[in-house]
């Protein structure tokens, strides 16, 4: 069975389902999974979530993606 006619059969399911439990079971199921794609913990999405708070404060630096680049460059041959 392909993935696209794997895809097209669950959505069928989960379009004529009635079941609540099976619904939220599912739901739980892509949080988790996307949890686990990126790979970050609480901690690191903290970290984010402050550092977007000081950028929209205007507190700290930004840099363009040239800056970015000389600094990598630069960075790269010290």
């Amino acid at each position: 069975m392909s993935t696209e006619s794997l895809k097209l059969q669950l959505i069928e399911r989960l379009l004529r389902t009635t079941d609540e439990g099976l619904l939220k079971k599912v739901a739980d199921l892509f949080r988790s999974e996307a949890e686990v794609d990126d790979g970050l913990t609480d901690e690191h999405y903290n970290i984010v979530k402050e550092r977007e708070a000081a950028y929209k404060r205007c507190e700290g630096k930004s840099y363009t993606w040239e800056e970015v680049r000389e600094m990598a460059r630069k960075a790269k041959k010290g």
